[in-house]
């Protein structure tokens, strides 16, 4: 946090890196500047050239700076990606004072107890978010700061990322001139920001749909109980436009944004792309075939999501979904989703002026969460299902759960989804 009271987070993506700076008023967020550049340098969730990752951040933040009218110092980052691994923890410490009352060093105290557990050498821990303490004999507490007691217990989730990936971050992040203050996840902030708090104790599925993934979290009885990582995403789609209309991909990325939309039936037939292929002849495109190879593809990702999302165990997800994202901007994607899903979906994008686009969602997460809660004192409920952490590539679970059984999906059920899509949109 900077010394005037504000704070700014870090969204590193694929395609373009955002930074939101805000502050709270009178238990408002209040965004002061935003700043956005486009992003070469990251793949997926990692950083494969520093030098070309600390231009962008640069860029994002003198675009801030100059709506602020001040020095950006430090950041917080969202982190996200197939690396992360979440599993469970225990801490256990002893009250310090003598008046037996609990104070942050006794909270900060048993937070560092819980990281004494072994880890892979290539592993490093990036943050421990309580769930509950125990103050002697007494559960389910949220907060024990102020209360009396001998012994104090904490029962959390430990968030662990690969070393090498974090490394990288953090040093462009200090060759751009900033501070990090630390690491939030990414889809936690984001939906305990953007769900309410019915939604996520009656459960609500988080999509997030960025360039080359989208994250899928569910969210039950006021916790974050299974997250789940699809490699496709908004690059996936401008790329399938690049083969039907056998242009550049820049080319490909216009027609997707200008006239794409998720549903073929929604399409202007007098609409259309006029454009030079890849052969120099001009060529023109309707509407009408741009949506329907874009919701072949779109229709292929939700699919495969709700396969996944209906073996977690959660009965029902009476929240229904949330999307969010650059991606999920395409008009038409909440009124597809809702027809596959087969339950309410609605898009969700940050309120406050300058950041009124999906695609400044998990920024603005990270933000809201930082500023509207005390980051080492979670509030959430005794007794909730364990999460755990899955991705497509990396079929190694984080950790047991207690919400379904642990099945993943198989390459072959990878390639039956690819088939469908295929056979949909080329006629194979």
């Amino acid at each position: 946090m900077e010394a005037n009271g504000y704070v700014a987070a870090l969204d590193i993506g694929t395609s373009e890196i955002k930074l939101v700076v805000g502050e709270l008023l009178g238990g408002t967020l209040n965004i002061l500047a935003e700043g956005c550049a486009p992003s070469a340098g990251v793949k997926r969730g990692a950083v494969v050239d520093i030098d070309k990752t600390v231009q962008a951040i640069k860029q994002a933040v003198e675009h801030a700076e100059t709506s602020l009218g001040d020095q950006i110092q430090s950041v917080y980052v969202a982190i996200e990606g197939e690396h992360i691994q979440i599993a469970p923890c225990h801490g256990i410490a002893s009250v310090k004072r003598e008046d037996q009352e609990i104070t942050d060093e006794d909270v900060m105290e048993v937070i560092n107890s819980a990281q004494v557990m072994r880890l892979p050498d290539e592993m490093s821990v990036i943050d421990v978010i309580p769930s509950s303490f125990t103050v002697d004999q007494q559960t389910g507490v949220v907060d024990p700061r102020g209360m009396l007691g001998y012994r104090l217990e904490m029962h959390g989730k430990m968030v662990t990322g690969s070393k090498t990936i974090l490394h990288s971050i953090r040093r462009s992040i200090e060759r751009a001139g900033l501070r990090l203050e630390g690491f939030i996840l990414g889809n936690l902030a984001l939906g305990m920001s953007a769900a309410s708090v019915d939604e996520i104790d009656l459960g609500i599925g988080l999509v997030d749909v960025g360039h080359e993934k989208t994250t899928v979290s569910v969210f039950y009885r006021g916790d974050l109980v299974y997250s789940y990582i699809l490699p496709v995403g908004g690059d996936h789609m401008t790329r399938d436009l690049v083969y039907k209309l056998n242009c550049k991909y820049q080319d490909a990325k216009v027609a997707k944004e200008e006239y794409g939309l998720a549903l073929e039936e929604m399409a202007d037939e007098t609409e259309g792309f006029s454009y030079t292929n890849i052969n120099g002849e001009v060529a023109f495109e309707p509407q009408s075939e741009i949506s329907y190879v874009l919701e072949a593809r779109i229709e292929e990702m939700f699919t495969l999501m709700l396969n996944k999302v209906q073996k977690v165990g959660v009965p029902t997800l009476n929240g229904g979904y949330l999307l969010c994202g650059g991606a999920a901007a395409l008009p038409g994607i909440q009124e597809l989703a809702t027809r596959i899903m087969g339950q309410k979906t609605r898009l969700y994008q940050p309120s406050s002026i300058g950041v009124r686009h999906p695609k400044y969602a998990t920024a603005v997460g990270v933000l809201k969460y930082v500023l509207m809660s005390d980051h080492h004192v979670s509030k959430s409920q005794l007794e909730k299902p364990e999460v755990r952490y899955e991705s497509l590539n990396n079929k190694q679970e984080a950790t047991d759960t207690h919400v379904g059984e642990n099945e993943y999906e198989t390459d072959q059920e990878s390639k039956k989804g690819f088939s469908r899509f295929m056979e949909k949109l080329f006629g194979v």
